[in-house]
């Protein structure tokens, strides 16, 4: 397959997120909603639901660390590094200084973008720029810097999507493996309540 190394800088603005000042309080009547590093859900999309529901009235202007639909989130804190595409959220959003902000541009498919920074060989190099000192962290300019291959965005396209397929199937597996266990539990209970009985 045809690909050309990129650095990430050359594939997408990478935009900081937005520091609280202290721990986030949900205000109801709050102007913004913030995403949190607990909401992101490792190789899926990030989808609004009410129960993410954290709103804020911030001080000042907050353009540069609004989200919106098609960018991707990077988890730049702790050693838990994954991407997620944003797939919906409420406007206006911002996401927390937990993540890094990628918006990509015209030539790059988000999907493509957040499954590749979700694979094992770019997670190792991920790793091996963090920082070990205190909340492990990659720096944003260190970031910006590694190279991704990208292959023509037809094919970004296919493989995001055979991912998202992939990821779908993984779900399903451990869904009806979490059933199996439970009801294997349940019968096993009540065959021993039987005999002791």
């Amino acid at each position: 397959m045809n690909t050309q190394p990129k650095r990430i800088a050359d594939c997408a603005d990478v935009l900081p997120g937005y520091a609280l000042k202290a721990r986030a309080e949900h205000a109801p009547e709050g102007s913004h909603q913030v995403i949190m590093g607990k909401h992101i859900a490792e190789g899926l999309s990030y989808r609004y639901l009410p129960e993410h529901e954290l709103r804020i009235t911030p001080k000042g202007s907050l353009e540069r660390y609004q989200v919106r639909e098609g960018d991707v989130l990077f988890v730049s804190r702790g050693s838990r590094n994954c991407a997620a595409v944003v797939a919906s959220v409420p406007e206006p959003t911002v996401a927390s200084a937990t993540f890094y902000i990628l918006r990509p541009h015209d030539n790059i498919d988000p999907a493509w973008l957040a499954w590749c920074l979700n694979q094992p060989p770019i997670q190792a190099r991920i790793a091996q720029a963090r920082t070990s000192a205190g909340t492990p962290i990659i720096q944003r300019r260190i970031f910006a810097e590694l190279t991704l291959p990208f292959p023509p965005l037809n094919k970004q396209r296919q493989l995001a999507e055979l991912g998202e397929l992939m990821m779908k199937e993984r779900t399903l597996r451990k869904a009806l493996l979490d059933q199996s266990n439970r009801l294997h539990r349940a019968l096993g209970e009540k065959l021993l309540q039987q005999m002791t009985s």
